[in-house]
């Protein structure tokens, strides 16, 4: 488990035109809090990272002062190569994106391909970007011309292209379940699959240096193949991994190799000379980070920790690594509320964030407390914040000053806290395992427990509007109406099953919407709260897991496909107006004015309506 962490104070990412949207109405204006960091290229003094949301060049000259330097949304990130100041990246379902960082205080994207597939790895050769893209395989790119970039060819692979290494006319394809495969790229416009390596685990990184390619090859660990031209690829030797291998690299010399592991089993640096006996270098334990792509220069390996940013070790003394430097990032954002000058935001080990929203196009972080370890919410009232985090049910926070956050009080509830929503004296808090509490916050500095109902199973949803809170009940997929009239004595007053998992509710006169989980949006007549009714419902791409209601449009945070924008103009026959796909997984919305703020998990995105 982590510890807390410090995290670096973010400016508001640049956008560049063509940001990705599905249709124009709904548009991705701003960002920060980036977090998701999976690959590293150093060049000179600077660090390119690629994170969920795009590039982040970060000033690595003096590896124990670490600063930011600038940021450029994409939309996705991936794999990245850099060349004569120009990133290559490959964004996911964003396709191919060219960035000129020659100023790395001022990238520019200078072009954008779109390619079938989720864009993952990249490799380059002379003119020639080859990009491993999921399940369209792999494609070769014609890069002679930075600003249009163009398609050559494509092959077609068998599982999931993952990662790619090319070499003397050749590519290397980590393929997933198929395992490597060797792609004759001396005909761009033709790639063809010339030999297969069925490795035993699932390929995900790759790395070439003279006649083997080393593969991460998840719960297989290392394994090395011999691509002698004259004979079909073998496997030679492998090395466990201290989890799930998801990425490799070498050194110069191809003596080492760096074996990056997620769930938590950090980097293994491998002793190589030996390709029938790899062994490991150092026992150095890195275990609990997160780790993905390396970049070594000089005796400093740079590290993509996915959860907490880039970690610089010294590995001068190979048996002995030393922690060198970094830069910290946020684990996770996944709650959020707003007021009329801040959002307030958090998630797991990242803190409790005030974002200037007076321009969101360049959202701008004014302060932080970071020890806070998992929120789960946020509500406002005045100049106080109300946080249910998983250690601490209602903590409250004094924003007189928004640069410095100051803790306040906290009282324990029953139950684990999750959605507070706050009407006039009283705070509403859905909690895990019991139902819902009353806080009295009439005096917000001092709360003090009002009153409960004990009803069992997961809570994370609740509106509350006039004399009832609406309760969304995940586990049994039921959304249950207290009647609050008496905030010492909540009573039951009626309940609805719903088709799925009701994570989410919002409330504006007579309709609740709810968002249910992989069932979609569920819109109830609740004229009468007692007995709520079903009107209508409408599917989702994805999973539905939060909910927000502005004017004639209801949004739903549909985790892994974005924002979906419903018309419920006539609550009886809601219509889909379109979705948004974002970078990470949006989670929790917010609708403020001609604009919606979305946890979206790997950040805080701001969405022009």
């Amino acid at each position: 488990m982590r510890s807390s962490r410090s995290i670096g104070i973010f400016l508001g990412a640049v956008f560049c035109a063509g940001a990705t949207h599905a249709h124009p109405s709904m548009e991705v204006v701003g960002s920060t809090l980036w977090t998701g960091m999976s690959h590293v290229q150093v060049a000179g003094k600077y660090a390119y990272c690629t994170m969920a949301d795009g590039l982040q060049i970060l000033d690595v000259a003096d590896v124990k002062n670490v600063s930011l330097v600038s940021r450029l949304y994409l939309g996705g990130g991936g794999a990245i190569e850099v060349r004569d100041g120009v990133a290559f990246i490959a964004c996911a379902s964003q396709g191919l994106a060219i960035v000129s960082a020659a100023d790395p205080q001022h990238a520019e994207l200078e072009a954008r391909l779109a390619l079938p597939g989720a864009c993952l790895g990249i490799a380059l050769s002379g003119t020639i970007a080859c990009v491993a893209a999921g399940d369209a395989g792999l494609h070769v790119v014609d890069i002679s011309n930075h600003a249009a970039p163009r398609r050559l060819g494509t092959v077609d692979t068998p599982d999931w292209a993952t990662d790619v290494a090319v070499s003397a006319g050749t590519a290397y394809v980590a393929d997933g379940e198929s395992g490597l495969l060797i792609v004759d790229i001396e005909n761009p416009k033709a790639p063809t699959i010339r030999a297969t390596c069925d490795t035993p685990g699932t390929a995900t990184g790759v790395a070439v240096r003279g006649g083997a390619a080393y593969v991460a090859d998840g719960g297989s660990g290392l394994q090395i193949v011999s691509i002698a031209p004259a004979a079909r690829p073998a496997i030679t030797g492998s090395f466990s991994p201290s989890a799930g291998a998801r990425a490799v690299s070498l050194n110069p010399e191809g003596t080492l190799a760096f074996l990056s592991n997620q769930y938590e089993g950090g980097l293994q640096i491998i002793d190589v000379r030996n390709p029938k006996a790899p062994a490991l270098a150092t026992p150095a334990d890195t275990s609990g980070m997160e780790a993905w792509g390396t970049c070594l220069k000089d005796d400093l390996l740079y590290l993509a920790e996915e959860m907490t940013g880039l970690v610089i070790l010294d590995i001068g003394n190979i048996a002995e690594p030393k922690f060198a430097g970094g830069y910290s990032t946020p684990a996770s954002i996944t709650c959020l509320a707003a007021d009329e000058k801040n959002i307030y935001t958090g998630g797991d080990y990242s803190g409790f964030n005030v974002v200037d929203k007076s321009q969101p196009r360049s959202l701008g972080l004014r302060g932080s407390f970071q020890q806070v370890r998992r929120a789960h919410s946020f509500a406002v009232k005045g100049n106080y914040v109300f946080l249910s985090d998983r250690f601490k049910d209602f903590w409250v926070f004094d924003l007189s000053n928004p640069a410095e956050p100051k803790p306040g009080m906290s009282i324990d509830l029953p139950g684990s806290s999750r959605k507070i929503v706050v009407q006039g004296d009283y705070a509403y808090v859905a909690s895990d395992n019991f139902g819902l509490v009353v806080v009295d916050v009439k005096d917000p500095a001092n709360p003090a427990l009002r009153g409960s109902r004990q009803i069992g199973g997961y809570a994370y949803g609740l509106a509350v509007q006039g004399n009832y809170a609406y309760l969304a009940k995940s586990d049994v997929g039921k959304l249950m109406v207290l009647d609050v009239h008496d905030p010492r004595a909540p009573v039951l007053a009626g309940q609805l099953k719903t088709p799925g998992m009701a994570y989410g509710v919002a409330v504006n006169g007579t309709c609740a919407y709810v968002a249910d989980g992989d069932s979609g949006l569920l819109i109830l007549d609740i004229h009468d709260p007692g007995k709520p009714t079903s009107v209508a419902s409408l599917d989702t791409p994805g999973f539905a897991s939060d909910v927000a209601v502005s004017g004639d449009f209801v949004y739903i945070a549909d985790e892994k496909n974005g924002i979906s924008k419903i018309d419920v103009s006539r609550p009886s026959a809601p219509k889909a107006v379109e979705t948004l796909d974002t970078p990470g997984e949006a989670v929790a919305v917010v609708a403020d004015g001609d604009f919606l703020y979305v946890a979206d998990t790997y950040s805080l995105i701001a969405i022009k309506k």
